[in-house]
């Protein structure tokens, strides 16, 4: 067996700032130093350590207006453009009338008019073929119009390639300080990871100069995450074979989202399972039943199998069956052995397993247990992001 883990790769914002704040030394310099420092290091490229330095001297000073912009400035520069968009709010709202404040209004504004035309210049609807490696769904795609083929996982909130990757498409390795470190299997260490621009297109979606990470770890292909169909809602058809496509309304007014009944019937009379999903991050939480307990699971296409630690396995009820031999999985960095679990009963929505086989492993770094694609099975499904839902049907056989 083969494990994928690819949800746990992707640089945060609190991972990001945990390194900032780990140290001693450094806080016996003057409060004004760590500014001083951070332009200083923003004017040589080295965004990274930037912005540790103007995170601690946000924290020390908390009316820089110039230091919080400048942490805005530096998120976007490492390609975390949802953080600095936030962190760009954060300076209108909190120093109104400052010079940061009136450059951070033009940046948003800019940045919804970029917003705006890329979303027009996106098509209504579109599908692609898919393939399935296991339990793995591959899809094709151009990268700098090099065929590429990509892993499309519902895990991953960014893109990512590898240096080999890079190499075969006949691109250069980024230079300078990292983007930030992620994490994965068989590994405690942080991995460095890179962002690159790339134009990017699958089927009919198409992004240029788009943000993409990339990092040395064993993947065999590249990773088609979150970010690249943000604007979309999009199924999965297991007996086509297809994922399709259909863009949000552009510009509508926001709507009050309303509970999702748990059943409902289509135009054709299929029954449509509605299950509800909350959002970390760019990650699908669901609440699966198991052993009777409700548990938060992340939805994640790009696990094959679902897989807890042990301490989420012993909250859940689920002991580890010792007399099954360990397993290897692998992820992004690297191997390492999962031992194996069984659960007397799994549930959401309308999927249910009985005496289900699950992995156990504490080197999965992963925040909450993964809901894999053995769980899922042959069920065709939607993922509604305005409401918030899942939608599953049965696959037509």
């Amino acid at each position: 067996m083969r494990w994928r883990l690819l949800t746990s790769c992707l640089v945060s914002l609190c991972c990001l700032v945990s390194l900032c704040f780990s140290g001693g030394a450094a806080w016996a310099l003057e409060e004004s130093e760590f500014y001083t420092q951070g332009t200083a290091l923003f004017k040589k490229q080295e965004y990274l350590q930037a912005f540790e330095s103007f995170a601690k001297a946000v924290q020390m000073q908390p009316d820089n207006a110039d230091a919080a912009y400048y942490l805005a400035v530096t998120l976007h520069h490492l390609g975390h453009l949802d953080k600095a968009k936030e962190q760009y709010k954060f300076v209108v709202d909190n120093f109104p009338g400052t010079a940061a404040a009136q450059q951070a209004t033009s940046i948003l504004r800019q940045l919804s008019v970029a917003k705006q035309a890329e979303s027009a210049a996106l098509p209504r609807e579109t599908w692609v073929k898919y393939e399935r490696r296991g339990n793995s769904i591959e899809v094709d795609g151009l990268v700098n119009n090099r065929p590429v083929k990509f892993d499309f996982d519902t895990g991953a909130e960014r893109c990512l390639l590898t240096p080999v990757q890079l190499k075969q498409l006949g691109m250069p390795m980024p230079t300078g300080s990292p983007s930030g470190y992620g994490a994965g299997i068989g590994q405690s260490k942080p991995i460095p990871v890179w962002h690159l621009n790339v134009d990017l297109k699958v089927g009919r979606i198409e992004r240029r100069n788009f943000p993409v990470l990339v990092s040395s770890v064993p993947m065999d292909f590249p990773l088609l995450g979150q970010d690249f169909y943000r604007d979309f809602e999009y199924s999965i058809d297991s007996a086509s074979k297809t994922i399709s496509f259909r863009q949000h309304c552009i510009g509508s007014t926001a709507v009050v989202k309303k509970a999702a009944p748990a059943l409902t019937v289509d135009s054709a009379g299929h029954y449509i399972f509605n299950v509800p999903f909350v959002k970390e991050g760019n990650s699908l939480i669901v609440s699966a039943l198991i052993n009777g307990k409700n548990v938060p699971m992340v939805f994640d296409t790009g696990a094959v199998f679902c897989l807890f630690s042990k301490s989420e396995a012993s909250q859940a009820g689920i002991s580890i069956d010792t007399r099954r031999p360990a397993f290897s999985i692998s992820g992004l960095s690297g191997q390492t052995m999962a031992q194996v679990g069984i659960v007397s009963g799994i549930k959401l929505g309308p999927i249910e397993r009985h005496n289900f086989a699950i992995g156990i492993s504490d080197q999965a770094n992963t925040a909450k247990p993964l809901l894999g694609q053995d769980f899922v099975g042959d069920w065709n499904y939607t993922i509604d992001n305005q409401q918030q839902v899942i939608r599953f049907t049965k696959g037509l056989q």
